[in-house]
């Protein structure tokens, strides 16, 4: 591996639990050198988040199945960009996958 790079595997990176039917890899902690956080968010079928309030960005990923936020559904492929203030809902109706990246931090 080059100097200055690490590697995580969503693999090998236990899941927790979030809330009821959401789990949370955690693949990149914040750190006072580098704050972003980076994580992988699996819904269960019919599993939702309830309102979700950012004071910081957020960027998400689909990678698999169809993320609902309240206000419209995002395939796989969607890359949706929260900025601060923003608001969500997100949930899932047939279950998925998202890349959630916290730039500044959570």
């Amino acid at each position: 591996m080059p100097a200055g790079f690490s590697v995580t595997t969503i693999q090998d990176t236990p899941a927790n639990a979030v809330v009821d039917g959401i789990t949370m890899r955690l693949l990149k902690e914040g750190t006072a050198e580098d704050p972003s956080v980076v994580m992988e968010l699996t819904f269960a079928p019919g599993a939702a988040f309830g309102e979700d309030r950012h004071a910081r960005p957020e960027i998400l990923v689909v990678t698999e199945g169809v993320l609902s936020d309240g206000h419209a559904d995002h395939p796989k492929g969607s890359v949706i960009v929260g900025s601060p203030g923003s608001v969500h809902f997100p949930r899932s109706a047939d279950g998925c996958k998202v890349l959630v990246v916290h730039p500044a931090g959570v």
